[in-house]
């Protein structure tokens, strides 16, 4: 999943779409809280759970990008 939530941030963050990268963000937060709430059940979620801090790693790196480039940072 990670290759096409790379594609999806390349996207957004050509348009810089600030708001929809934090979204994405913020869900995916939501939905590694969920999975971290239902650590003691029976079902393995750390793969996914990994999976997740990936993809918001990515989009927080697209974020930081976008910041950069707003204020006028060099790459």
């Amino acid at each position: 999943m990670s290759k096409a939530i790379e594609h999806i941030v390349a996207g957004y963050s050509t348009l810089k779409n600030r708001t929809a990268l934090e979204e994405i963000r913020d869900h995916r937060r939501r939905l590694l809280n969920e999975y971290r709430m239902r650590g003691n059940s029976v079902l393995n979620f750390s793969g996914l759970t990994a999976e997740l801090q990936e993809e918001i790693s990515i989009v927080e790196d697209a974020l930081t990008r976008l910041q950069d480039s707003e204020s006028g940072a060099p790459n």
